[in-house]
């Protein structure tokens, strides 16, 4: 058995046209059912014909493996607001009981990944600290199976997070700040990220020195842990990256679905900066945009037929990471983060945008954020302050802790 960081996500982009202009080549379903068909079908012809010029007889346990990996995150949070509490509700009655700090865990993770042989394996991730809140449909997170034929085709199986952004392709613990983005709250929420039931093909051509890399994901978007569809729609999205030079990766991302009969989309753009200023520092940063149909709120109205294309989403951050190499025995790096977001849940109907703002200072002090301890400042502010609800200014800081094994 060996230990290492818990990946969750395989490995990590320059279009001819326009993103929405790229989707319109995909005018149904069920053209996007046969594009994919097809890449199945060539991927499984390619696979015949190389098996016929290998030697070996029988790979059922060829470089069968298995790997257990943990992740384990708590935090104390103090708000700042005497009326707001640590989940940032705010009270208006002056006679409540307000729980302004707080002891969290935020992830207890537990992941297995087997390999069956040198093509096939398989993987289990759960999230133990569900278990704090209601776990129907939650605790499981990862489950799938997935078959890596060569650089060009991969294809997954099963519950994932399907490939539609930056913050897609890399394990929590690999995040520069202390939590994910709104924006990837808000999108996985609506269907468009977080964990989904499916199924998608990727693969890279850095083979022959093309850094350009691609995801297709097609999903039930009814969310994780649902024993069937909700309907017989389902959901598309396409993630395409281009590594300009070794330092800049661009990356575009569209999706399709449907409700009630209209049609959702979802798209965005991000960027990637990686830059080592001296041999002890070395600074990144993230920014990405996205816009898309917000079906929950479309869900929920009160409005008389309404039009799923008035409820619509879009925000935009910027996550940047100063890194010190101290490589001492105990202490092995010093970081400082800070992330900018802008993000309206529903900029047609209900307009009302939420500003972020999160500086973040961390200690490493083992490995690749094998052990890490964070002082985080997390400051949220709205257009409009809505009383009783999560959606009211508030203020709060954050000391934070993982360990990844």
């Amino acid at each position: 058995m060996r230990s290492g960081l818990l990946v969750v996500c395989p490995g990590e982009q320059q279009l001819p046209m326009p993103l929405q202009s790229y989707f319109q080549c995909f005018p149904s379903s069920g053209a996007l059912h046969l594009y994919f068909a097809c890449i199945l079908i060539l991927g499984g012809i390619s696979l015949t014909n190389a098996q016929a010029d290998n030697p070996i007889d029988d790979y059922s346990e060829y470089k069968r493996g298995f790997q257990f990996k943990a992740l384990v995150v708590g935090r104390y949070v103090v708000s700042l607001d005497d009326d707001i509490n640590t989940a940032g509700m705010h009270f208006s009655d002056p006679e409540a009981n307000v729980v302004t700090n707080s002891f969290e865990m935020q992830y207890v993770r537990m992941q297995t990944n087997f390999n069956i042989n040198d093509k096939i394996s398989a993987s289990i991730l759960v999230n133990l600290a569900e278990f704090k809140n209601d776990p129907t449909s939650k605790v499981l997170e990862n489950a799938f199976v997935k078959y890596a034929h060569n650089p060009y085709l991969n294809i997954q199986l099963g519950q994932f997070r399907p490939y539609f952004g930056i913050e897609d392709l890399h394990p929590f613990q690999l995040n520069n700040s202390y939590t994910w983005s709104n924006q990837y709250t808000l999108f996985g929420s609506n269907g468009w990220q977080s964990f989904q039931i499916g199924a998608a093909v990727y693969g890279s051509l850095m083979e022959k020195n093309i850094p350009f890399y691609y995801y297709l994901t097609i999903y039930n978007g009814n969310n994780r842990n649902q024993p069937w569809d909700n309907d017989n729609s389902k959901n598309y999205t396409l993630r395409l990256e281009y590594n300009v030079i070794p330092q800049l990766s661009l990356g575009i991302n569209g999706g399709l679905a449907r409700l009630d009969g209209q049609q959702g989309n979802a798209y965005g753009a991000d960027a990637r900066l990686r830059y080592d200023l001296t041999d002890a520092w070395d600074f990144d940063m993230n920014v990405e945009y996205k816009s898309g149909t917000n079906f929950n709120d479309y869900r929920s109205t009160t409005l008389e037929n309404p039009a799923l294309g008035d409820f619509r989403m879009h925000g935009i951050y910027a996550l940047s990471r100063l890194r010190y190499k101290i490589n001492k025995p105990r202490i092995r790096a010093l970081e400082f983060s800070f992330r900018h977001e802008y993000l309206d849940s529903n900029t047609l109907i209900m307009d009302n945008s939420r500003y972020a703002y999160i500086p973040m200072a961390s200690v490493i002090f083992s490995g690749v954020y094998a052990a890490k301890f964070s002082l985080v400042g997390v400051i949220n502010h709205f257009d409009r302050n809505i009383p009783d609800t999560r959606t009211y200014d508030n203020n709060q800081i954050i000391a934070q802790f993982q360990v990844a094994f």
